[in-house]
């Protein structure tokens, strides 16, 4: 079901989750969140290449932190998922501008900014810009570690935790060494998969279910 107002049912053996979906009016153009729970807010970005290019890259992690006592929100920026397509790819930068128009219109003063991948790059550029807004941040298989760690070294203060995995071939852990290096209140914690399993490695937070979420559930309430 889609739409301004839709209601889904997020289900786990021991609780159910309502997790609502709604449309977002931003500068450049209509961005698409689905939100569950209450309390502090959560903020999840996605990737730009299928199939982690929607909200469902978060599927296995919503509603978790929503149980943990957390209001969990899984943006789709314009061009992914159920958010309007603009007449271009969406810049970097136009996405940064999108999230906080998002935070702006959902009424969130105060979060932790979530991003995997290039969603990773947008929430750290985020949080340059909005430091005392976005009070921690989250980095999976995140993009931009060289941007970052040769243009900005030591300017990023926010809390940060970098998740990787020892797989990806993509992103190898160097990138998260390097984004370690230059944040200076940053954790770094790599999942083991072992060689040989780029599949894995590409859908982390999935593949990873409760090991995944128990860590980034601990560093939300830290």
């Amino acid at each position: 079901m889609k739409g301004e107002g839709a209601t889904f049912v997020l289900r786990h053996p021991s609780f159910v989750t309502l997790m609502d979906s709604r449309f977002v009016d931003t500068a450049f153009g209509r961005a698409h969140a689905r939100l569950a729970g209450s309390g502090p807010a959560v903020v999840f970005l996605h990737g730009r290449i299928p199939p982690l290019n929607n909200w469902q890259a978060w599927n296995t992690t919503l509603e978790e932190v929503a149980a943990a006592g957390f209001r969990a929100v899984a943006v789709e920026l314009p061009g992914f998922g159920d958010a309007a397509r603009p007449d271009g790819p969406i810049s970097t930068e136009s996405a940064v501008d999108c999230v906080l128009d998002v935070f702006d219109r959902l009424a969130i003063s105060r979060v932790t900014l979530v991003g995997y991948n290039w969603g990773g790059l947008v929430a750290w550029r985020a949080a340059m810009i909005e430091p005392g807004r976005i009070t921690k941040l989250a980095l999976v298989a995140a993009e931009g570690a060289e941007q970052l760690s040769e243009s900005l070294p030591g300017e990023m203060k926010v809390p940060t935790l970098i998740l990787w995995v020892d797989a990806d071939f993509f992103l190898p852990v160097s990138q998260a060494e390097m984004f370690a290096k230059a944040i200076p209140n940053s954790q770094l914690h790599v999942f083991e998969f072992g060689e040989g399993q780029p599949e894995l490695a590409a859908r982390a937070p999935q593949k990873l279910g409760k090991v995944f979420n128990e860590r980034l559930i601990q560093f939300l309430k830290e």
